[in-house]
């Protein structure tokens, strides 16, 4: 490729690397859809930032996102989070599937079945999600689309091979695809393996539980006609020996196998395309392997596992999108003592999650308006087998939440819906107005519903309380408004949006009375267990993003995200919600060379839920710095730096440390990552 082409791409890939996240059309004007796209050079499209071919966990993208972060409870757990809303209130789809952990804790949260090479982008909708963008999509909704095997490219041979170190834990990912395709059919193997050991953080200290063993390999098969395609994949997951901090015990491993056909045919006007999926996960975890645990009477491991099967069909034309949507999910948990083989509590058992769905959308549009209306009607049903406790012959307030859990209706039925409208106003050439407003309801976890003896098995919350569950939660009703104003002036583009909502029934703890829970847990060191109640919260706050070119080589870009969530029941703050944070970006771009300097600011967060004994957390900046060479037009070379001046400093979503023989103690927060000096590179064929 001569130096003028090389620069063209260059040009193009730095509007992602310089966080280009403004609005991109899926389905029409109406909705903003925020996407960063994966790096394809030999075709001069766009690339991820910041360092996308060292990230172990692909969760951590969502941090170059207006409004969204992560909750990390280890190295490669990153739970979701947007606009204080987390975990199963937001929709990930996953390749169209709807993936399902198997873990109560959220170790295998969906976002960590997926890794870098295989994605092909990562969309997150911008305030109120569209009721197409997933079943339950009260706090949001992700959009990650992977690699395919691609038909008819023009060569029968492509593929990607992508190398990568980090020096603060001695990481290291390889990661490969190769594509072979002829007129009609194409295949894609991919193979990732990705490991690192416990890091520093700024002051040097060994954060243990942070190691990570992470490999994922599998198959996509394409076969097209003239009007229609059809597909099959199969993706294998397998994690081992990697840390989990925040969380009571760390990953043994995981084991996930997942399949999926999918098919798109063209019916005269109409377009038809479909999807059936299914999962079979398994995952041991434990508290003495990869940390301090001198007493083994309290050795513990569960061995959980989830099978699913889900189901998608669309039906589009014109103006109007029908859908049908669902999944059928199974859960099981054991928990044992390996040093004690009488010991067993059967946690979750044959634990039934069943959520179908059927949808409308309506986008039209006229001259400087258009709109989106859609709506979506919920099936809800959950059940549970009967449990067990080995402790409930000698412990009479074990033995009574067992017959009574055993004793009660466990099923349940319900409706629920999703109504949102969401429009935009071309004000002037420059200039666009964005409003929306929904209701959206969310059914109760099985986690939520049916965790019958006080434990931590509560979805990645992380907050060091033990919980039981609520069989008779109402569901969670948010009524939600959104607004906004986008600005586009040739050099200089922002995006500000302002929103609210009020959540009635929101899913929270709250002190248990009941005095059986409350005497199991002071045996395990809590004396003021919760129990899942609905009460009613508020949101509210803005979030922001902007670019501005200085000349040719050298552009500003950010983002600014606030929120607050407010209990309405008591005076106390929801909780786990990140500060005021700010993210600026200097590009430069020249010739074959391309750097990215990055400040993260977060300020401090002292609105903090008391209830979740919280911990508040300081204000910081860390700098990252990264710069790339791009040797050919399917080559590039990476070497960067992360908190490039050795910040010693507290993630807010970071989590509380429960893991013994750290260098920080139990109970304080987790100290981030020192500075980390790193070198990648990419080839694509």
């Amino acid at each position: 490729m001569q130096p003028s082409k090389i620069s063209q791409a260059l040009t193009v890939v730095l509007s992602i690397v310089s966080l280009n996240v403004f609005a991109e059309n899926i389905n029409d004007n109406s909705i903003e859809v925020i996407t960063i796209e994966a790096p394809k050079l030999t075709h001069s499209e766009t690339a991820l930032a910041e360092g996308n071919l060292v990230m172990p966990d692909v969760a951590d993208w969502l941090k170059t996102v207006p409004g969204a972060n992560i909750n990390k409870n280890g190295p490669i757990t990153g739970i979701a989070q947007y606009r204080g809303m987390f975990g199963e209130r937001i929709a990930k789809s996953i390749g169209g599937q709807q993936i399902i952990s198997a873990g109560p804790n959220a170790m295998d949260a969906p976002l960590t079945y997926i890794n870098p090479i295989m994605v092909e982008s990562v969309s997150v909708y911008r305030g109120i999600a569209p009721v197409s963008s997933g079943i339950d999509t009260l706090g949001g909704a992700i959009k990650v689309d992977l690699k395919k095997a691609e038909v008819d490219t023009g060569a029968a041979l492509g593929g990607d091979l992508a190398l990568s170190y980090n020096d603060i834990n001695d990481a290291s990912t390889f990661a490969g695809d190769i594509n072979i395709s002829n007129e009609n059919t194409g295949v894609l193997f991919y193979l990732t393996d990705q490991s690192g050991d416990d890091y520093e953080d700024g002051n040097g200290n060994i954060i243990s539980s942070t190691e990570y063993d992470k490999k994922q390999y599998g198959i996509d098969l394409r076969h097209q006609g003239d009007d229609w395609q059809i597909g099959a994949t199969w993706h294998h997951a397998k994690t081992n020996n990697s840390g989990t901090p925040a969380l009571p015990m760390d990953i043994d491993y995981i084991d996930s196998d997942r399949y999926n056909l999918d098919g798109e045919f063209q019916l005269t006007d109409w377009k038809l395309n479909w999807q059936l999926g299914y999962q079979d996960a398994t995952h041991g975890m434990d508290n003495f392997s990869q940390r301090t645990n001198m007493n083994a009477n309290m050795y513990r491991y569960n061995t959980t596992d989830a099978k699913t099967l889900d189901y998608r069909l669309l039906l589009s034309q014109g103006d109007w999108l029908l859908g049908l949507e669902g999944y059928d999910a199974e859960h099981n948990s054991v928990i044992t003592n390996p040093e004690n083989m009488m010991f067993e509590i059967t946690n979750f058992n044959h634990i039934k999650d069943q959520r179908n769905s059927i949808f409308a959308e309506w986008t039209p549009s006229n001259g400087a308006f258009s709109h989106t209306l859609g709506l979506r009607i919920k099936s809800n049903h959950s059940d549970a087998n009967e449990i067990s406790h080995s402790m409930a012959m000698m412990n009479p307030n074990t033995k009574a939440l067992q017959s009574e859990f055993n004793s009660a209706d466990r099923s349940v039925s319900d409706t629920t819906f999703d109504l949102a409208l969401n429009s935009q106003y071309q004000w002037t050439k420059t200039t666009t107005i964005s409003y929306s407003v929904a209701i959206k309801q969310r059914a109760p976890s099985y986690q939520e519903r049916y965790l019958w003896v006080p434990m931590q098995a509560t979805g990645g919350l992380a907050d060091g309380k033990t919980y039981v569950g609520n069989i008779n939660l109402d569901n969670e009703t948010a009524y939600q408004l959104n607004a906004g104003i986008s600005y586009d002036h040739g050099d200089f583009t922002i995006a500000p949006q302002v929103f609210y909502q009020k959540v009635k029934d929101y899913i929270q703890g709250t002190p248990s009375t009941d005095m059986r829970v409350k005497m199991i847990a002071g045996m395990m060191g809590d004396s003021s267990p919760l129990i899942f109640t609905n009460i009613d919260a508020t949101l509210y706050g803005a979030d922001m993003n902007w670019q501005y070119r200085l000349n040719e080589q050298f552009k500003l870009s950010g983002i600014v995200s606030y929120v607050r969530g407010e209990r309405d029941d008591i005076n106390d703050n929801l909780y786990r919600i990140s500060p005021l944070n700010t993210r600026i970006n200097l590009n430069y771009q020249y010739n074959n060379f391309q750097s990215n300097l990055a400040l993260h600011a977060y300020s401090s967060q002292n609105k903090v839920s008391v209830l979740n004994d919280e911990k508040s957390s300081a204000g910081y900046a860390i700098v990252d710095w990264q710069v790339d060479y791009f040797v050919s037009s399917g080559l590039v070379v990476r070497a960067g730096i992360n908190n490039l001046l050795d910040k010693q400093y507290n993630d807010h979503l970071g989590g509380v440390n429960r893991a013994n023989g750290s260098d920080i103690a139990v109970g304080d927060k987790i100290t981030a990552m020192g500075r980390n000096v790193y070198l990648a590179m990419d080839y694509q064929f």
